[in-house]
Protein backbone atom coordinates (compact mmCIF):
# COMPACT_ATOMS: atom_id res chain seq x y z
CA UNK A 1 0.00 0.00 0.00
CA UNK A 2 1.33 3.47 -0.92
CA UNK A 3 0.66 6.54 1.18
CA UNK A 4 1.88 10.11 0.89
CA UNK A 5 5.30 10.92 2.29
CA UNK A 6 6.04 14.17 4.13
CA UNK A 7 8.05 15.11 1.01
CA UNK A 8 6.02 15.47 -2.18
CA UNK A 9 8.92 13.99 -4.18
CA UNK A 10 8.64 10.69 -2.29
CA UNK A 11 6.09 8.03 -1.42
CA UNK A 12 5.93 5.70 1.55
CA UNK A 13 5.04 2.06 0.79
CA UNK A 14 3.87 -0.27 3.55
CA UNK A 15 4.77 -3.96 3.12
CA UNK A 16 2.76 -5.58 5.87
CA UNK A 17 4.00 -9.12 5.29
CA UNK A 18 7.50 -8.10 6.34
CA UNK A 19 6.53 -5.18 8.61
CA UNK A 20 8.53 -2.80 6.42
CA UNK A 21 8.13 0.83 5.44
CA UNK A 22 9.80 1.75 2.15
CA UNK A 23 10.44 5.30 0.96
CA UNK A 24 10.67 5.64 -2.81
CA UNK A 25 10.92 8.52 -5.23
CA UNK A 26 7.56 9.60 -6.57
CA UNK A 27 9.25 9.66 -9.97
CA UNK A 28 12.28 7.81 -11.25
CA UNK A 29 13.15 4.23 -10.40
CA UNK A 30 10.70 2.31 -8.21
CA UNK A 31 11.06 -1.32 -7.26
CA UNK A 32 9.02 -3.86 -9.22
CA UNK A 33 7.48 -7.20 -8.32
CA UNK A 34 10.73 -8.78 -9.54
CA UNK A 35 12.36 -7.59 -6.31
CA UNK A 36 9.72 -9.31 -4.18
CA UNK A 37 9.93 -12.50 -6.25
CA UNK A 38 13.71 -12.52 -5.95
CA UNK A 39 13.56 -12.15 -2.17
CA UNK A 40 11.05 -15.00 -1.99
CA UNK A 41 12.87 -17.46 -4.27
CA UNK A 42 16.36 -16.89 -2.83
CA UNK A 43 17.70 -19.40 -0.32
CA UNK A 44 20.29 -17.50 1.74
CA UNK A 45 21.96 -19.19 4.69
CA UNK A 46 20.37 -18.89 8.12
CA UNK A 47 23.47 -17.08 9.33
CA UNK A 48 26.14 -15.12 7.48
CA UNK A 49 26.78 -12.04 5.37
CA UNK A 50 24.66 -11.15 2.33
CA UNK A 51 25.76 -8.78 -0.45
CA UNK A 52 22.99 -7.00 -2.38
CA UNK A 53 24.44 -5.68 -5.64
CA UNK A 54 22.41 -2.80 -7.07
CA UNK A 55 20.32 -2.44 -3.93
CA UNK A 56 18.22 0.50 -5.18
CA UNK A 57 16.01 1.62 -2.30
CA UNK A 58 17.17 -1.40 -0.28
CA UNK A 59 13.98 -3.42 -0.64
CA UNK A 60 15.48 -6.89 -1.28
CA UNK A 61 18.09 -6.61 1.44
CA UNK A 62 15.53 -5.37 3.95
CA UNK A 63 13.15 -8.25 3.21
CA UNK A 64 15.95 -10.79 3.62
CA UNK A 65 17.18 -9.17 6.83
CA UNK A 66 13.66 -9.15 8.25
CA UNK A 67 13.00 -12.75 7.19
CA UNK A 68 16.36 -14.18 8.35
CA UNK A 69 17.35 -12.79 11.76
CA UNK A 70 20.80 -14.43 11.64
CA UNK A 71 22.10 -12.55 8.59
CA UNK A 72 23.59 -9.13 7.96
CA UNK A 73 23.28 -7.34 4.63
CA UNK A 74 25.57 -4.99 2.72
CA UNK A 75 23.89 -3.13 -0.11
CA UNK A 76 25.88 -1.62 -2.99
CA UNK A 77 24.29 1.14 -5.08
CA UNK A 78 25.95 3.32 -7.74
CA UNK A 79 23.33 6.09 -7.76
CA UNK A 80 23.91 8.55 -4.93
CA UNK A 81 20.25 9.50 -4.52
CA UNK A 82 19.13 5.86 -4.37
CA UNK A 83 21.91 5.00 -1.92
CA UNK A 84 20.81 7.86 0.31
CA UNK A 85 17.21 6.68 0.10
CA UNK A 86 18.25 3.12 0.95
CA UNK A 87 20.02 4.42 4.08
CA UNK A 88 16.83 6.25 5.05
CA UNK A 89 14.89 3.00 4.67
CA UNK A 90 17.42 1.11 6.78
CA UNK A 91 17.02 3.68 9.55
CA UNK A 92 13.24 3.86 9.14
CA UNK A 93 13.01 0.12 9.79
CA UNK A 94 15.54 0.10 12.68
CA UNK A 95 17.98 -2.09 10.73
CA UNK A 96 21.17 -0.05 11.23
CA UNK A 97 22.87 -2.85 13.17
CA UNK A 98 22.16 -5.45 10.49
CA UNK A 99 22.29 -3.59 7.17
CA UNK A 100 24.69 -1.08 5.65
CA UNK A 101 24.62 0.74 2.31
CA UNK A 102 27.76 1.44 0.29
CA UNK A 103 27.78 3.88 -2.60
CA UNK A 104 29.77 2.63 -5.58
CA UNK A 105 29.85 0.35 -8.60
CA UNK A 106 30.12 -3.42 -8.58
CA UNK A 107 32.44 -2.93 -11.57
CA UNK A 108 34.93 -1.73 -8.92
CA UNK A 109 33.98 -4.20 -6.22
CA UNK A 110 37.54 -4.37 -4.85
CA UNK A 111 37.18 -0.77 -3.65
CA UNK A 112 34.07 -1.61 -1.65
CA UNK A 113 34.32 -5.01 0.07
CA UNK A 114 36.90 -7.60 1.01
CA UNK A 115 37.44 -10.63 -1.17
CA UNK A 116 35.64 -13.87 -0.23
CA UNK A 117 33.71 -12.22 2.61
CA UNK A 118 30.06 -13.04 1.80
CA UNK A 119 28.06 -16.26 1.94
CA UNK A 120 25.38 -15.08 -0.51
CA UNK A 121 25.14 -12.48 -3.27
CA UNK A 122 21.70 -11.33 -4.37
CA UNK A 123 20.95 -9.03 -7.30
CA UNK A 124 18.24 -7.67 -9.56
CA UNK A 125 20.57 -5.99 -12.07
CA UNK A 126 20.02 -3.93 -15.21
CA UNK A 127 19.05 -6.37 -17.95
CA UNK A 128 19.28 -4.46 -21.24
CA UNK A 129 22.49 -3.98 -23.19
CA UNK A 130 23.32 -0.37 -24.01
CA UNK A 131 22.07 0.30 -27.52
CA UNK A 132 19.09 -2.05 -27.29
CA UNK A 133 15.56 -1.03 -26.47
CA UNK A 134 14.40 2.47 -25.59
CA UNK A 135 16.65 4.34 -23.18
CA UNK A 136 14.41 5.89 -20.54
CA UNK A 137 14.82 9.69 -20.42
CA UNK A 138 14.59 9.55 -16.62
CA UNK A 139 18.19 8.89 -15.49
CA UNK A 140 17.36 6.74 -12.45
CA UNK A 141 15.27 4.40 -14.59
CA UNK A 142 17.80 4.36 -17.44
CA UNK A 143 20.66 3.30 -15.15
CA UNK A 144 18.48 0.72 -13.41
CA UNK A 145 17.38 -0.90 -16.69
CA UNK A 146 20.35 -0.57 -19.04
CA UNK A 147 23.89 -1.82 -18.42
CA UNK A 148 25.36 1.69 -18.39
CA UNK A 149 27.83 1.00 -15.57
CA UNK A 150 28.79 -2.64 -16.10
CA UNK A 151 27.02 -5.62 -17.61
CA UNK A 152 26.75 -9.30 -16.78
CA UNK A 153 30.49 -9.88 -17.09
CA UNK A 154 31.29 -7.22 -14.47
CA UNK A 155 28.46 -8.45 -12.25
CA UNK A 156 29.63 -12.08 -12.25
CA UNK A 157 33.24 -11.07 -11.77
CA UNK A 158 32.16 -9.08 -8.71
CA UNK A 159 30.08 -12.01 -7.49
CA UNK A 160 32.98 -14.45 -7.72
CA UNK A 161 35.27 -11.97 -5.98
CA UNK A 162 32.88 -11.37 -3.07
CA UNK A 163 31.70 -14.93 -2.39
CA UNK A 164 33.38 -17.41 -0.10
CA UNK A 165 34.09 -20.82 -1.69
CA UNK A 166 30.75 -22.61 -2.20
CA UNK A 167 28.93 -19.35 -1.56
CA UNK A 168 25.78 -18.76 -3.60
CA UNK A 169 24.38 -16.24 -6.04
CA UNK A 170 20.65 -15.47 -6.37
CA UNK A 171 19.71 -13.38 -9.41
CA UNK A 172 16.58 -12.46 -11.34
CA UNK A 173 17.11 -11.47 -14.96
CA UNK A 174 15.28 -11.13 -18.24
CA UNK A 175 14.39 -14.53 -19.73
CA UNK A 176 15.37 -13.38 -23.21
CA UNK A 177 19.03 -13.38 -22.12
CA UNK A 178 19.01 -16.78 -20.41
CA UNK A 179 21.85 -18.09 -22.59
CA UNK A 180 23.99 -15.05 -21.76
CA UNK A 181 23.33 -15.50 -18.05
CA UNK A 182 24.19 -19.21 -17.97
CA UNK A 183 27.28 -18.67 -20.11
CA UNK A 184 28.70 -15.80 -18.05
CA UNK A 185 27.99 -17.60 -14.77
CA UNK A 186 30.05 -20.59 -15.88
CA UNK A 187 32.86 -18.42 -17.29
CA UNK A 188 33.25 -16.77 -13.88
CA UNK A 189 33.10 -19.98 -11.87
CA UNK A 190 29.55 -19.64 -10.54
CA UNK A 191 27.86 -22.90 -11.52
CA UNK A 192 24.08 -22.69 -12.10
CA UNK A 193 22.22 -25.08 -9.79
CA UNK A 194 18.60 -23.86 -9.65
CA UNK A 195 16.56 -22.01 -12.24
CA UNK A 196 12.92 -21.03 -12.38
CA UNK A 197 11.16 -19.18 -15.17
CA UNK A 198 8.59 -16.50 -14.34
CA UNK A 199 5.60 -16.08 -16.69
CA UNK A 200 2.94 -13.36 -16.64
CA UNK A 201 0.15 -15.87 -17.42
CA UNK A 202 -0.11 -19.62 -18.11
CA UNK A 203 0.50 -20.18 -21.81
CA UNK A 204 2.62 -17.03 -22.24
CA UNK A 205 6.37 -16.85 -22.76
CA UNK A 206 8.63 -16.44 -19.74
CA UNK A 207 9.39 -12.87 -18.81
CA UNK A 208 12.08 -13.44 -16.19
CA UNK A 209 14.42 -16.13 -14.96
CA UNK A 210 15.53 -16.72 -11.38
CA UNK A 211 18.91 -18.44 -11.09
CA UNK A 212 20.83 -19.68 -8.08
CA UNK A 213 24.46 -20.66 -8.58
CA UNK A 214 27.38 -21.86 -6.46
CA UNK A 215 30.90 -20.45 -6.57
CA UNK A 216 33.18 -23.33 -7.48
CA UNK A 217 30.24 -25.69 -7.80
CA UNK A 218 30.71 -28.92 -9.69
CA UNK A 219 29.53 -28.82 -13.28
CA UNK A 220 26.51 -31.03 -13.78
CA UNK A 221 22.76 -31.02 -14.00
CA UNK A 222 20.79 -27.93 -13.06
CA UNK A 223 17.48 -28.15 -11.22
CA UNK A 224 14.72 -26.59 -13.34
CA UNK A 225 11.82 -25.84 -11.01
CA UNK A 226 8.17 -25.58 -12.09
CA UNK A 227 7.29 -22.25 -13.73
CA UNK A 228 5.95 -19.40 -11.64
CA UNK A 229 2.83 -17.70 -13.02
CA UNK A 230 2.06 -14.20 -11.77
CA UNK A 231 -1.53 -13.81 -12.93
CA UNK A 232 -4.36 -16.29 -13.37
CA UNK A 233 -6.43 -13.69 -15.27
CA UNK A 234 -5.97 -9.97 -15.96
CA UNK A 235 -5.20 -8.18 -12.70
CA UNK A 236 -5.68 -11.31 -10.57
CA UNK A 237 -2.65 -12.87 -8.88
CA UNK A 238 -2.19 -16.61 -8.64
CA UNK A 239 -2.16 -18.02 -5.12
CA UNK A 240 1.63 -18.50 -5.16
CA UNK A 241 2.34 -15.03 -6.53
CA UNK A 242 -0.01 -13.43 -4.01
CA UNK A 243 1.93 -15.08 -1.19
CA UNK A 244 5.28 -13.94 -2.61
CA UNK A 245 4.07 -10.38 -3.06
CA UNK A 246 2.67 -10.11 0.44
CA UNK A 247 -0.97 -10.19 -0.56
CA UNK A 248 -3.27 -11.82 1.98
CA UNK A 249 -4.82 -14.06 -0.65
CA UNK A 250 -4.98 -14.56 -4.38
CA UNK A 251 -7.00 -11.86 -6.03
CA UNK A 252 -6.82 -8.38 -7.47
CA UNK A 253 -3.36 -6.90 -7.73
CA UNK A 254 -2.33 -4.37 -5.13
CA UNK A 255 -1.09 -0.85 -5.64
CA UNK A 256 2.05 -0.69 -3.53
CA UNK A 257 4.63 -2.62 -5.54
CA UNK A 258 5.94 0.18 -7.68
CA UNK A 259 7.01 -0.19 -11.28
CA UNK A 260 10.42 -1.44 -12.22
Amino acid sequence: MSVNSPHHSETLDILRKWNLKIIQGARGYRFSIDSLILASLAHPPHRGRILDLGTGCGIVGLILARSHPGITVTGVEIQAQLAQRARKNVALNDMEERMEILEGSYAHIEDLVAEASFQYVITNPPYRRVGTGRLNPQEEKAIARHEMHGGLDALLRATHYALVPKGKLGIIFTATRTVDLLHVCRIHGVEPKRIRFVHPYPGEEAQSIFLEGVKGGKEGEVRVEPPLFIYSSPGVYTREAAEMLGEEREGREGTGHGSG
